[in-house]
């Protein structure tokens, strides 16, 4: 009910409120960083300010680690998925593919361990892979972007030559014949 209600309810009001909120032009951007940044220091204060938690440094070490190897391996795994020859995705829709399938919300992930582990006592030492996944797409995706970003620039333009020359062969193919 948390998660979907809320959906529905943004989704009904969209319709009858758009038109008035085009004209407005409320900072929906700002309201929305905001909103992520309460419930990410919510849930990092009620983590790490319980009592019961039983997280030693290396443990957290640890699980940073494993979270960052299993990020690199999804976006690795998706990357070599989406440029296969036959999978038909062009650079951009790799790239989408990249960041999109591999990044989790933290603002849908918090309420969903809220309502599956209800009540349960080490509800906080639950959600600290969360906690930490969030944070590592984030620096993860900000330091590949450069790369990513030239990698596409390139296969784009390869992509095109390689048509250029497909059109001039079949251009001069045509031609030649009688």
């Amino acid at each position: 009910m948390t998660v979907v209600v809320p959906l529905i309810l943004g989704q009904v009001c969209r319709r009858f409120l758009r038109d008035f909120l085009e004209r407005k032009k409320p900072p929906f951007s700002t309201v929305s960083s905001c909103v992520l940044l309460m419930i990410i220091y919510t849930t990092f204060c009620d983590t790490f300010s319980n009592p019961n938690i039983e997280l030693d440094p290396t443990s957290l070490l640890l699980v940073v680690l494993i979270i960052f190897c299993l990020q690199i391996s999804f976006m690795l795994l998706t990357f070599i998925l989406s440029t296969r020859s036959n999978s038909g995705f062009s650079p951009a829709d790799t790239v989408a593919i990249i960041f999109c399938s591999t990044h989790k919300s933290l603002t849908l992930g918090i309420p969903m361990l809220k309502i599956v582990f209800a009540g349960y006592e080490h509800l906080s030492l639950i959600s600290v892979p969360l906690l930490i996944y969030h944070p590592s797409q984030i620096l993860l995706g900000s330091v590949l972007v450069p790369s990513i970003r030239s990698w596409m620039s390139n296969r784009q333009k390869e992509l095109e030559s390689k048509s250029k020359q497909e059109t001039e062969k079949d251009k001069i193919e045509k031609d030649s014949e009688p």
